[in-house]
């Protein structure tokens, strides 16, 4: 028999009805692993194919999640880089004495973190 390089849902149950939510269903889903192993995961949907589609879009966000953690530390880098080199770039250019290449890491930074707090309230009110 082929070994799959895959991952893939190799049983799905349909354990109970929702209590909470009418007219979804909570199903326990087998998955076996590229390894062989095979384990269970709980989703919900409101049929069988909404659930395994849940469950793989949890399972996606929680691998972007990881890798986004694990590069966190080269975005402040970037930043940080950011902020020394405008200063640094406005005062070699600088042919009209005007002094905004000081402040300019400080508009960035505050851009920066406007930008990614919109972001946040947008991502949960669509959830």
């Amino acid at each position: 028999m082929k070994k799959s390089n895959r991952r893939k849902a190799i049983d799905c149950k349909l354990v109970k009805e929702s209590s909470t939510y009418e007219g979804y269903f909570k199903y326990i889903v087998t998955v076996e692993d590229i390894d062989g192993s095979i384990s269970k995961h709980p989703s919900y949907g409101k049929d069988m194919q909404d659930a395994i589609r849940r469950l793989v879009r949890s399972e996606h966000a929680e691998k972007v999640v990881q890798v986004v953690e694990k590069k966190q530390h080269f975005f402040v880098f970037g930043l940080f880089a950011l902020c020394i080199l405008i200063p640094l770039l406005g005062g070699v250019f600088n042919q009209e004495n005007i002094n905004i290449w000081l402040v300019l890491p400080l508009i960035t930074i505050m851009v920066v973190f406007l930008v990614f707090e919109l972001v946040e309230r947008f991502r949960s009110k669509s959830d």
